[in-house]
């Protein structure tokens, strides 16, 4: 038997075994629904500590007045700074604590996936007290 034949076969073994196997459903990913209002405007608070084991982050400007929102997710930012705490980025340059964050305008959001997910803690902050910010990380 040629080995052109020989493959041929095989291939037709292995579709036959792998049809023969049954078939397995997708689950979905639960997500926690980690909301905040903000507590003080302008000041970054915790919104999620480290974690190694996240799947997804989305978070999301709720507010629908002019009320701007700061999100930091690489550890520069830490909760109590301000938006105008001077931070050292990752080049070592001086920058306002906002310049280090990512700037979600009312309805915007920050989405990332597996493997794209940050893991290190999480603050955020807004304009006003009372603003608020869906968080939903899985």
């Amino acid at each position: 038997m040629s080995i052109t034949r020989r493959v041929a076969a095989l291939c037709v073994a292995l579709f036959a075994l792998l049809a023969s196997l049954p078939a397995q459903a997708q689950s979905a990913l639960s997500q926690d629904n980690d909301s905040i209002s903000v507590a003080t405007g302008l000041t970054y608070q915790l919104i999620a500590p480290a974690d190694n084991g996240r799947l997804m982050v989305e978070i999301q400007n709720n507010n629908t007045s002019t009320d701007n929102c700061w999100i930091n997710v690489d550890g520069i930012v830490v909760a109590t700074n301000t938006t105008s705490t001077s931070v050292n980025n990752s080049k070592g340059v001086v920058v306002t604590a906002a310049k280090a964050s990512v700037l979600l305008q009312p309805g915007q959001a920050y989405t990332r996936y597996f493997p794209h997910v940050p893991l290190g803690p999480i603050v955020a902050t807004c304009t006003n007290s009372g603003d608020s910010l869906y968080v939903g990380i899985h």
